[in-house]
């Protein structure tokens, strides 16, 4: 039964390539369709922007035998969101004459099921309810000559380009909780960077610098209490208070054309106290990352790394501490990942291709810490664009075992999504 599964995918994957790789444009020679939000003008002052998308995908995943960690090697299908819910948002903006805006943004999420967010919530059952997120809530106040401010709930710098940019960002890339979906999957979150996660935040933007080519950006956060996942304040998986200060971010923006080639590059950290159920062990987390786009014709060549110490590997302080010999000690992780898309010239087809790895720093040995097995992937992608708002696509990714998230396993989607 499996092996006829098997083949039913694989034939499946080949169609579907096909059929996308055999229809060009209606209008040969034009760039390929460009998405854009709905705008609603009320009047010379005021604007409402509404945008969303609806995301949905067959999964087929292949998970490995792993006998030493007991994984037995089985197949589970599903249907199912990728990493993105689907999502609808609303901004407001308001225009003064003097050149000064004012904008609101409320940002929901809604999950394909009703399973929710919590792989230790029961599976989908009937008369159940698909979960709600109030993913962003914000306030921006943005000048020509002084800069902008924002204040709310919204993303945050550190690892953010590493996630938009990631080919499986509308897609599923590597998959966790197999055989109980949830309602978002991992792309590379744990195999190359760190979620940049929702936060409370005040931060600064400065006006355009070095001839309008860079941006800098200051802000502090509400923390994160610490996912103690090695049980180093207390229960194993248990979680701290929240730190009593705050945490600190900033990110910096270059971006520039040079006649055929654009080349966006940007660098971000963040800061804050390990949170240790007021043991007063005086522990604090560290996180750095660059990133590096180069757009040329069709293609697009993107890298990206990281290194933390005290922070985590998938989720911000998502196990950022263990306990060696009776020493609480922060965890060193980094993480990198390579990717290539390129868009054929005559087609609205896009291939990509994404590699990325993230190592922790947790092996207790003789001399203390050495870093255990990395968690690797490799995405292959096609997508077609019908039209500037209707994407179908097919992810193939090879993923590596991810020690808190996921064993090894092959997964392959299919699907698509709509923006509006």
């Amino acid at each position: 039964m499996k092996k006829k599964s098997s083949k039913i995918i694989i034939c499946i994957m080949v169609f579907f390539t096909f059929f996308t790789t055999s229809n060009g444009y209606s209008q040969d020679g034009k760039e390929a369709p460009q998405y854009q939000g709905l705008q609603l003008k009320v009047n010379d002052n005021w604007k409402l922007n509404f945008s969303g998308q609806i995301n949905a995908y067959y999964v087929y995943t292949a998970q490995k035998e792993d006998k030493e960690n007991g994984v037995e090697k089985e197949g589970f299908h599903s249907i199912q969101n990728g990493i993105n819910q689907a999502t609808i948002a609303f901004n407001p903006v308001y225009s003064m004459e003097n050149g000064m805006t004012v904008s609101g943004t409320f940002d929901l999420a809604f999950g394909l099921t009703n399973h929710g967010v919590d792989s230790s919530a029961p599976a989908v059952t009937g008369f159940g309810y698909s979960s709600v997120d109030i993913r962003q809530a914000f306030i921006k106040v943005s000048t020509l000559e002084a800069g902008s401010f924002l204040i709310g709930k919204t993303f945050g710098g550190f690892g953010l380009d590493a996630l938009l940019h990631d080919v499986s960002v509308l897609g599923i890339g590597a998959n966790y909780s197999y055989d109980n979906p949830q309602n978002t999957t991992l792309a590379g979150i744990g195999y190359g960077y760190i979620f940049a996660d929702k936060i409370a935040q005040i931060n600064y933007t400065t006006p355009t610098i070095f001839n309008g080519t860079s941006r800098l950006t200051v802000g502090v956060y509400e923390p994160f209490a610490t996912s103690d996942f090695n049980g180093s304040f207390g229960d194993a998986f248990g979680v701290t208070d929240n730190p009593n200060g705050l945490g600190y971010q900033g990110k910096f923006v270059f971006n520039k054309s040079f006649k055929k080639l654009n080349v966006y590059v940007s660098s971000s950290f963040i800061s804050q106290e390990v949170s240790d159920n007021q043991q007063d062990l005086d522990l604090n987390g560290f996180g750095v990352d660059a990133f590096l786009k180069m757009d040329y014709g069709g293609f697009a060549l993107s890298g990206y790394y990281y290194t933390a110490d005290g922070i985590g590997d998938a989720g911000i302080m998502f196990g950022p501490v263990i306990t060696v010999d009776s020493v609480v000690k922060t965890i060193k992780t980094d993480g990198y990942y390579g990717q290539l898309t390129y868009t054929l010239p005559t087609y609205p087809v896009t291939l990509g291709m994404h590699y990325g790895a993230s190592r922790v720093k947790d092996k207790i040995t003789d001399n203390g810490l050495a870093y255990s097995d990395s968690a690797t992937r490799f995405t292959n992608s096609v997508s077609y664009a019908i039209n500037a708002n209707l994407v179908l696509k097919t992810e193939y990714t090879i993923q590596g075992r991810h020690k808190v998230f996921a064993p090894e396993a092959n997964v392959f989607s299919l699907g698509g999504y709509f923006l509006f």
